[in-house]
């Protein structure tokens, strides 16, 4: 049974308009402190009447640190993972370091970035790439060396280079691979983006959230935090049906 995209859209509305209405009541109904968690309709006014002067700005700042840090580690990722993928050796070398920098919690060597680096806010893009790359890089080079061995015979009986046997055979075949990496990476950039914010500096949605924290504005830490999962959930959704317009022997 196929389900049409209106209810694709329209089931999660509901579901959301359901919770919102819930948790409405119940805070209401407990009469639960607002610096404890304001009701979602005071939170939604507070994203509406604050979002053009105090979020907006640090809003373009997050976004342009995330666009940055995946415009370089996405290539950066399928290069690397490109060229491993030629040679055994490389990836029985390097998988083991791939793994300890995608299972490792970036926020805990950002601290040693920003001593590095110092406190810049335009750098922060670099922990970005650090983080896109190896997630990009292991799933691409799964897919690489997932390709079925019949195709790649069938390749080299025909008298295919390796260049070619790449570009037709290997690199189609890994795209959903391929396309997972960098959903992954969309929704790691954000993280490590607000992580860097949370440490050092005063521009980005990590930064006002500690800001609106201190100042006991519990209703704008909520707006800012709507504003944060927004732009994972974006990113992730724009790449989503990019997969679906590329891939679409199996989707």
């Amino acid at each position: 049974m196929k389900i049409s995209k209106s209810n694709n859209i329209l089931a999660p509305l509901i579901i959301l308009v359901i919770i919102f209405g819930l948790v409405e009541l119940i805070v209401r109904g407990l009469n639960l402190p607002e610096t404890v968690l304001p009701a979602p309709s005071e939170i939604i006014l507070a994203l509406v009447t604050n979002f053009r002067v105090d979020i907006w700005p640090h809003m373009l700042w997050t976004l342009r640190i995330i666009g940055l840090g995946l415009l370089i580690g996405i290539p950066v990722g399928l290069l690397f993972a490109a060229v491993f993928s030629q040679f055994n050796i490389l990836v029985s070398a390097t998988t083991p370091l791939i793994l300890i920098l995608v299972t490792t919690p970036l926020i805990t060597i950002v601290p040693l970035f920003m001593l590095w680096v110092g406190f810049n806010p335009g750098l922060r893009f670099i922990i970005v790439v650090i983080q896109v790359v190896p997630i990009v890089l292991l799933n691409t080079l799964t897919g690489f060396r997932k390709v079925q061995l019949k195709y790649l015979e069938l390749s080299r009986g025909y008298g295919a280079s390796k260049l070619q046997t790449f570009i037709k055979i290997t690199f189609p075949n890994a795209l959903p691979q391929v396309f997972t990496g960098i959903k992954l990476g969309c929704i790691f950039s954000t993280i490590a983006t607000i992580s860097t914010e949370f440490v050092g500096g005063k521009v980005g949605l990590g930064y006002r959230v500690l800001y609106f924290s201190s100042m006991l504005e519990t209703a704008l830490v909520y707006a800012v935090i709507i504003c944060i999962g927004a732009i994972g959930f974006i990113l992730y959704s724009i790449v989503n049906m990019l997969e679906k317009r590329v891939v679409t022997w199996i989707i």
